[in-house]
């Protein structure tokens, strides 16, 4: 063979490597296909490297069509050639796809080396990228032992880290796992936001498969809320999607919810026929975890009806099932050793997070400002000043209130009117009016404090939310903001004009909600008027 030739033969394997990393996502199946071919071609050529990458997207796509059982043997073979060719980062990527292979199939000890091997090379290369995926990972191996709160730690983390990337695929996949999360913590509000976001950043129609796990997510928020036709149009989305793609986790996955619905409409006929045909679909592949809640399902569902005969079966199906997750119980598996390599690597990281500015991230990604970049969207603009709208206000109002109770902090509400608006359109005109409002706004969020926020409520009407503040912290900033409006020199805008605004203000009280904060400070700005306009008033909570 000539070095031509050779040479003509590799950049094939290249050209169709490449190809096959591309149809990883939309068609798992033709990545399979080009894998194969590269992985035989390259291993005819001697060329051990490209050999190895092949069979990393052989097995990936193998994971992702039948289960760990048919990965595990590719995985590995690729596993031995990284070895072979001393690729680091490869090898990283290998161990971090053997560790899913494992996690899918209950084997944690494995997993949780491999996860461990992964996240190893990837420090030794700074591969931050990889942080993210394989925090993902031991996430979600918690999550799937149900401890909660440690998978919320993990899980959280990834999100940090895959904020720092421009990977889009990388920041949707971590707020679905993060989101996940927080479903199980019973956190729906900010779930249903996570999800937004990640929905946001998803790649189509190449992500169609966890646009799915998306719509599942949801129909799960609202079937926990009891909104059982939004639940059920979700979970019937993302089960058309995953049918058609063939994406067999997810349609058991859809098949259990729809299953869990139908049960809570004391439907058991379909109950049973969606239960049914998720034993069909899960017995293709490896899920030791989602046979075992189909099974307490069905059991629940003969015993209600009286079938004591295949609750029984189903009985012993979960508890056998049950017993294997025990035996392969995360906590007897992560034995010293692989607690202390954890601990280090995590030493590492924190040591890491200087460079790569984590606590800037942390606060970037936060709760608060995933919501607030939600907001940013123009339908959350109110296009004359420029300010957050009522729909703002009526989707971020609600978490607000729900945080200040949850973390126990201080929130007060402003409703800001302009006194005499309708004089001011009536005797200098409509158009003037509009310059009043603009010119109004901008000298009221010259006053704001960083965190303070003001939507247009409607009208001439301002709602101004100040979190964090006490009834006399707001009382200081509607001051300033009172003061700001009346000592404006008006007469830049038109001759005579003259402007004030009145304010009502209301604290949070221990068990209020939003319809009664804001009523209250409502009824305050209407006694602010009573009493003689360009003034505040602060209403007491047992009014």
């Amino acid at each position: 063979m000539t070095v031509e030739h050779e040479q003509d033969i590799n950049e094939d394997i290249a050209q169709r490597l490449a190809e096959a990393k591309a149809m990883f996502a939309p068609k798992c199946e033709e990545c399979l296909t080009l894998a194969t071919q590269v992985a035989t071609i390259a291993a005819r050529q001697g060329n051990t490297a490209a050999e190895a990458e092949a069979r990393l997207w052989w097995g990936r796509s193998l994971l992702v069509m039948m289960g760990a059982s048919a990965a595990l043997p590719i995985l590995r073979r690729a596993l031995r050639l990284a070895l072979e060719v001393e690729n680091r980062r490869l090898l990283a990527d290998v161990h971090l796809s053997l560790a899913q292979c494992y996690t899918g199939s209950g084997n944690n000890a494995s997993a949780i080396q491999n996860w461990l091997k992964s996240l190893e090379l990837a420090l030794d290369i700074n591969a931050v990228d990889l942080y993210a995926e394989i925090y993902l990972g031991l996430g979600n191996l918690y999550m799937l032992h149900e401890d909660l709160h440690t998978a919320f730690h993990y899980l959280a983390i990834a999100a940090d880290f895959a904020a720092a990337q421009r990977d889009r695929d990388l920041r949707a996949k971590s707020n679905i796992h993060l989101a996940s999360a927080l479903i199980k913590l019973e956190r729906y509000s900010l779930a249903e936001n996570v999800l937004h976001c990640a929905e946001a950043e998803l790649i189509l129609p190449l992500r169609r498969d966890w646009q799915a796990e998306i719509y599942n997510y949801l129909g799960a928020i609202h079937m926990r809320q009891n909104h059982v036709a939004a639940a059920q149009d979700y979970l019937k989305r993302a089960y058309a999607i995953n049918l058609d793609a063939g994406f067999l986790w997810g349609q058991t996955i859809n098949l259990l919810g729809l299953g869990q619905l139908a049960r809570r409409q004391d439907d058991d006929t379909s109950a049973e026929q969606y239960l049914l045909r998720a034993t069909e679909v899960v017995a293709k592949f490896d899920s030791p975890n989602l046979v075992q809640q189909i099974h307490l399902e069905l059991s629940q569902l003969y015993e209600a009806r009286g079938d004591f005969v295949r609750a029984m079966m189903h009985h012993v199906g979960y508890h056998e099932h049950y017993m294997l997750m025990m035996k392969s119980d995360l906590s007897a598996k992560l034995n010293s050793l692989a607690s202390r390599r954890l601990a280090a690597a995590e030493i590492r990281l924190k040591l890491l997070s200087s460079e790569l500015e984590l606590t800037q991230l942390r606060q970037q990604t936060s709760e608060r400002a995933s919501r607030m970049k939600q907001l940013e969207a123009a339908a959350y603009r109110d296009a004359l000043t420029g300010i957050f709208n009522r729909r703002a206000l009526d989707e971020r109002l609600p978490l607000e209130v729900q945080e200040a109770h949850e973390q126990g902090y201080p929130l007060s509400v402003a409703v800001i009117d302009f006194d005499h608006f309708k004089r001011v359109n009536d005797t200098f005109s409509h158009l003037i009016g509009d310059k009043v409002l603009q010119t109004g706004v901008a000298r009221i969020q010259e006053t704001l404090r960083e965190g303070d926020l003001l939507y247009r409520y409607g009208g001439e009407e301002f709602v101004l939310v100040l979190p964090h503040t006490n009834a006399i912290g707001a009382l200081h900033v509607a001051e300033r903001v009172r003061a700001r409006v009346a000592g404006h020199d008006w007469s830049t805008i038109v001759a005579g004009l003259s402007v004030t605004i009145s304010v009502g203000m209301a604290l949070l009280g221990p068990d209020e909600q939003v319809e009664d904060i804001v009523g209250r400070a409502d009824a305050a700005l209407y006694q602010a008027k009573q009493g003689g306009r360009n003034r505040i008033f602060m209403q007491s909570e047992e009014a």
